[in-house]
């Protein structure tokens, strides 16, 4: 069952690669020759190697010619609502409260009321789960480093800008503007409003995730190329000072071996460059970790974590009462009752297209992954000597337990959502 939400998921991560990296890479499929990937580095592993612009192209398609108003969920970033037909408006209506949008979005004055955007976007900054009384007690990740390998980053949003220490480029169509996925796992790791780790040092790498643009079958996925970023993650990490370590590598995808012998050769090459991160000390987190360790089998889950949705987007963040499983994980509900559960659905954003923001109603595996780097962050600045397995064990053994239905009525479940304060005591106290 994991393997066929994987290859889903991974349909429309590449989908959303061709639609949200900037202008370059979407040549290839308008019969144009594909430009070649490169890379941009800098000569010691620190700065910017190439300020990566917002993405205001993406702004004007947007603006312009795109809106999705489905039965039950709308995307409307940049978009006038004034300018509706009614037709539109009573669909908007119906998608309450699972609406996309920006701060650039025009809401009909008609649903102002019914749906108070600016709240419902203020309130999706928060990292909820008691997170932000962690910050208060001075556990935001300071003096820890976060990698990231993900789509080209914006890297200017004020966000997280002044947490990054290292941006680079690797297997990348030179010229790409910013992205919503890079700049929305930023946020999550290490963004000042909307990060679990506010303090954390960012190290981030854009990465075109494909062989070529101009391809779409499962063999195009650049496995070797993850690989050779994350040996060049060990390659940085080696020239930091002890107390300023990359401690974990959040990459938001998932992957299994598909029975396809090259395909899975090369698939071969990204996990063993993951084994050598792991033996120099870093926990690389993925949306198929389970195939990283070997610990999670001793858990009986295929899924050692996954998201939550929210029942209320005007709810208390930090309250269990808020949360539900994910939206689209519900038709799997059985695969999730023993995994470890964080925010995903209901979150807001740096935006990709300036210095604003944007509220994702439906997240994905994606928004899972910087959000569970964040609290390893936290972790490994409470206790340096932290290992995967002893955090697992340890979110496993502090997790909220909760009990949902999809629906009023329905059959119910059990599911554990991620404690982080009870998560942080229990380190504190067998140190």
């Amino acid at each position: 069952m994991k393997r066929f939400i994987k290859m889903t998921c991974l349909i429309c991560i590449l989908s959303l690669c061709a639609a949200c990296g900037g202008t370059e890479n979407a040549e290839g499929s308008h019969g144009k020759e594909a430009p070649a990937f490169t890379d941009s580095l800098t000569k010691d592993g620190t700065g910017i190697a190439r300020q990566a612009e917002a993405a205001s192209d993406m702004m004007e398609y947007y603006k312009n010619r795109y809106i999705e108003l489905e039965e039950n969920f709308a995307d409307i970033r940049w978009y006038d609502g004034s300018k509706m037909k009614q037709t539109q408006k009573d669909r908007l209506a119906g998608c309450i409260p699972n609406i996309t949008y920006n701060e650039e979005t025009v809401f009909p004055k008609e649903l102002e009321k019914e749906f108070p955007a600016q709240l419902i976007l203020e309130k999706g900054k928060s990292p909820g789960l008691g997170v932000e009384s962690l910050h208060e007690q001075g556990i935001t990740g300071k003096g820890v480093g976060i990698a990231i390998i993900d789509q080209v980053l914006y890297t200017g949003h004020p966000e997280y800008a002044s947490n990054l220490a290292l941006y680079e480029e690797m297997h990348v169509v030179p010229n790409q503007s910013g992205s919503m996925h890079g700049a929305a796992l930023a946020s999550i790791s290490v963004g000042k409003t909307c990060g679990v780790a506010p303090d954390a040092t960012l190290y981030f790498w854009g990465m075109d995730n494909v062989k070529s643009w101009d391809r779409e079958d499962d063999g195009n996925v650049a496995w070797k190329e993850y690989a050779r970023v994350i040996e060049r993650v060990i390659e940085v990490n080696r020239t930091l000072p002890e107390n300023g370590k990359i401690r974990v590598i959040a990459i938001s995808r998932g992957y299994n071996f598909t029975g396809n012998e090259e395909v899975d050769a090369e698939l071969q090459v990204m996990l063993d460059a993951i084994h050598h991160a792991s033996d120099e000390g870093i926990f690389v987190i993925t949306t198929s970790t389970e195939m990283n360790y070997d610990f999670f089998e001793a858990y009986g889950t295929d899924a050692p974590f996954a998201g939550l949705g929210k029942l209320d987007p005007l709810g208390d963040p930090d309250s269990p009462d808020t949360y539900t499983l994910g939206s689209w994980q519900w038709e799997s509900a059985e695969m999730f009752e023993k995994s470890i559960l964080v925010p995903m659905d209901g979150r807001t954003t740096a935006d990709m297209s300036g210095d604003t923001y944007v509220y994702y109603a439906d997240g994905g595996w994606s928004w899972t992954v910087p959000y569970i780097a964040g609290v390893y962050a936290l972790c490994a600045g409470v206790d340096p000597d932290i290992t995967p397995e002893a955090f697992y064990d340890a979110a496993v053994k502090t997790a909220t337990v909760i009990t949902r239905s999809k629906e009023e009525g329905g059959k119910e479940y059990t599911f554990h959502m991620m404690n982080p304060p009870a998560l942080i005591s229990s380190l504190q106290n067998n140190a």
